[in-house]
């Protein structure tokens, strides 16, 4: 065998490693993705329960359930924004916290939507132990 054909043989094996380790990169991104979609749908399917006109408790702790699992592969951004839509329901229904719980629903919607809209990857977190919450579902939250 001479050197070209070392070389070509050579070439050929790490371009093959390459292309090898882009396509494995791509199918992990589109598993996180698919990961984190499923989690949103199923949030969104049980935000039901919160509605003042059909309170479920079922719902609710489908939601607490599937707002833990978000800690595996959900942006720091929705587990936040899902905190805060737990807080302002959590508050009672007067005139102005019905507003709040509005716009605090909104802005979760908004978060998962701009993560799914991105389809980036999560390789980084900002959560800290302490934002964690252990919840559990109550007739006003």
């Amino acid at each position: 065998m001479t050197g070209v054909q070392v070389i070509v043989v050579v070439l050929t094996i790490i371009g093959s490693l390459i292309t090898w380790r882009l396509n494995e990169g791509s199918k992990r991104k589109h598993e996180d993705y698919k990961r984190r979609e499923e989690r949103y749908v199923q949030l969104l399917s049980s935000l039901s329960g919160f509605y003042t006109t059909s309170e479920n408790s079922v719902l609710k702790q489908q939601f607490l359930d599937e707002l833990n699992l978000c800690w595996l592969y959900c942006s720091d951004d929705v587990i936040t924004k899902a905190y805060t839509f737990i807080e302002t329901v959590k508050s009672g229904q007067s005139e102005p916290d019905a507003e709040k719980s509005r716009l605090a629903f909104g802005q979760f919607l908004l978060t998962i939507r701009k993560d799914l809209l991105i389809r980036k990857a999560i390789t980084k977190t900002n959560l800290t132990p302490d934002v964690f919450q252990v919840l559990a579902p109550s007739k006003r939250s």
